[in-house]
């Protein structure tokens, strides 16, 4: 062990020895090893800190993973713990670029991270509170958690059965209400009207806790005519409004998906999805399209597929491979990768490229900074540019990838 060395951990064609690396490391760390992804091109290692977005160290970053520790060891994991990664990256990527006020912003971030004054908290901190929820009838009352506030709570539940979204709380279960949140607002702004049903589903919320605020402290007779009057007309408006921007919005961004070939130099352009042509331009009729997706696992598992067609529309050919990988994002990355390999190998000169990350396509063309859990798959990509005489990347929703989704699936 003392004469170890990094470079022992490979093989002689440059990947990694994996059955060496199993029988050295812990199966976790084994796993985690041999997620990182190689690289095609040498280049000099970076230092990171992996605690900060930018990877670089700071005295806030390291006086809070001090502090995590000392309370983990104090045996106070609920505080190390106030937010799952989950939920801070559905805060970091998708809740403040959500189209409603930012006050329905800080309600849900409020939600995820734990921080409303509910009676669940209150009991947590043996404040002598009332903890019960007010908006139960009679002798049913439970205690105010957000889930039973929010969801569960027989009230609530029937709002969101009589809502236009129609939904059907029953079947939650045990689902953390972040996660609930999450998984609603992903679902409904894939579809169609997808903002205008998260702004209903947003103001819903909303509504719910000002009921939930008038009737502790302005002791608000609850029946069914103040319910209608307060959750719909109170937010009907604002919500009106909202949905008519928005609605705009929309439009033109399936104007945008719908443009081929197309090239856009305003950087916030590139942000909201229009096409972007890397190099060159499409006047060939010899362009190849291709459309990737990946998926990923906490567990480091993940998947890619992709598919490719001709200028006719006639299948070229598809792959579809399991893969080790850190992130989603890493993932997408290693098969934007492949797809670049595969085209320049067969001197497909003229390629166009469709995928649902379109944090994949800024930090390619040099909108977004890079990610540096990325740099090394992107500087592979950034490389392959140079072997196509045009190349172009398109973002396209989520839905509208299900052929490279069906590749995917092995």
């Amino acid at each position: 062990m003392a004469n170890l060395q990094v470079r022992h951990l490979f093989q002689l064609d440059g990947r990694w020895n994996e059955a060496y690396i199993k029988g050295l490391f812990t199966e976790e760390w084994a796993t985690r090893i041999l997620a990182i992804p190689l690289c095609e091109i040498r280049m000099r290692d970076k230092v990171y800190w992996p605690i900060t977005k930018e990877g670089a160290y700071t005295v806030k970053s390291g006086y809070g993973l001090i502090f995590d520790d000392y309370m983990a060891k104090k045996g106070t994991i609920k505080d190390k713990t106030r937010i799952s990664d989950r939920g801070r990256d559905f805060c970091r990527k998708t809740l403040w670029k959500l189209p409603i006020p930012k006050v329905w912003k800080i309600l849900i971030w409020r939600i995820i991270t734990s921080a409303l004054p509910t009676g669940s908290e209150f009991y947590k901190r043996n404040l002598n509170i009332e903890v019960l929820c007010g908006m139960c009838g009679g002798e049913q009352k439970r205690m105010e958690t957000p889930e039973h506030l929010f969801r569960d709570c027989g009230l609530s539940s029937r709002i969101w059965a009589g809502s236009d979204l129609g939904i059907r709380v029953e079947s939650a279960g045990e689902i953390p209400i972040s996660d609930w949140i999450c998984d609603w607002i992903r679902y409904l702004s894939s579809g169609e009207e997808g903002a205008c049903k998260v702004i209903n589903f947003v103001a819903i919320l909303w509504s719910l806790w000002n009921l939930r605020n008038k009737v502790i402290f302005q002791d608000l007779d609850i029946n069914s005519q103040v319910i209608t009057n307060f959750i719909y007309k109170s937010v009907r408006e604002r919500v009106q409004i909202l949905c008519n921007s928005s609605g705009t919005r929309q439009s033109q961004m399936a104007l945008r998906i719908e443009e081929e070939g197309s090239s856009h130099e305003d950087k916030s352009a590139i942000r909201n999805g229009h096409p972007v042509s890397i190099i060159g331009k499409q006047t060939s009729c010899d362009v190849v399209r291709v459309k990737v997706d990946a998926s990923w696992q906490r567990n480091y598992e993940a998947a890619v597929g992709w598919v490719a067609y001709d200028s006719t529309g006639k299948e070229m050919g598809r792959r579809q491979v399991r893969i080790r990988a850190e992130s989603a994002l890493q993932a997408e990355a290693l098969g934007v990768r492949d797809v670049m390999l595969w085209a320049h190998e067969r001197w497909f000169l003229h390629l166009d490229i469709s995928s649902d990350c379109l944090q994949l396509i800024n930090q390619i063309a040099g909108v977004d900074k890079d990610d540096h859990m990325i740099a090394g798959l992107l500087e592979d990509i950034r490389r392959h540019i140079s072997f196509f005489h045009c190349l172009c990347f398109n973002f396209i929703p989520r839905h509208l990838n299900s052929i490279a989704q069906q590749a995917m699936r092995l």
